[in-house]
């Protein structure tokens, strides 16, 4: 049975929520105290996050940073803001989803699937063996990259990118088909793919103004350059 974490501030909300879920089929566990989202992370262990956005403790903007430090847990953010903005920075930091509200239940249900299937199909695919590249180790296994047998901390966006692009050295991606990759919550965000590989870039390029891995394709898109 499928674990889900609810953490909103709104009592009414969770029990709504909570009550749909496990008439679904799911284990819910629900908090309005979003300070406390790691700590029940850690004891609950959910396969997957709903995170309200607007909380008076703390964002769930700044709560999904927390989490992405550490975690690659899946994570819906709740948002009663519908500005495109607020959608993009969601994205930008590592949120999976995002769902506005006021929001049908069996919406919720259908993302929440979409992002499990999604994730076990992502789990599936992943092969045993390791991609070497020059400096660069990606276990595909264990979805680490270490550079210089050094392991480098990457988000989970982060990481689909580079698997994404080394395993087809040379070949040209367009963004269309990075966001593709990356769900259809990232679709027609172009900027928030380039903040990715910017941030991608960072960790694992010598030097990020003159990359030798992730390669700009100016007008098109990116390939990986690494030599096998």
């Amino acid at each position: 049975m499928e674990k889900i974490l609810i953490v909103d501030d709104e009592i009414k909300v969770v029990e709504m929520v909570e009550g749909y879920l496990r008439g679904e089929g799911f284990l819910t566990l629900g908090i309005t105290n979003n300070e406390e989202t790691l700590k029940n992370i850690d004891s609950f262990h959910p396969d997957l996050v709903i995170l309200d956005v607007l909380m008076p403790e703390k964002s769930g903007f700044e709560i999904l940073k927390e989490i992405r430090k550490t975690k690659d847990i899946p994570v819906i953010l709740l948002t009663a803001k519908s500005e495109e903005v607020d959608k993009v920075l969601g994205l930008e930091i590592g949120a999976d989803d995002y769902i506005t509200k006021p929001f049908s239940l069996r919406e919720l249900v259908a993302r929440i699937r979409v992002v499990l299937r999604r994730l076990k199909k992502e789990e599936k695919e992943v092969q045993e063996s390791a991609l070497q590249f020059d400096r660069l180790t990606i276990f595909t296994e264990r979805m680490e990259v270490e550079k210089d047998g050094k392991s480098i901390a990457l988000t989970p966006t982060e990481y689909k990118l580079l698997e994404t692009l080394a395993r087809h050295p040379k070949r040209v991606f367009t963004r269309m088909q990075l966001l593709e990759t990356l769900g259809e919550a990232y679709m027609g965000y172009e900027r928030v793919l380039d903040t990715h590989i910017s941030n991608l870039r960072k960790k694992i390029e010598e030097d990020p103004s003159h990359p030798q891995y992730i390669i700009t394709v100016y007008g098109v898109g990116y390939k990986f350059g690494g030599e096998g």
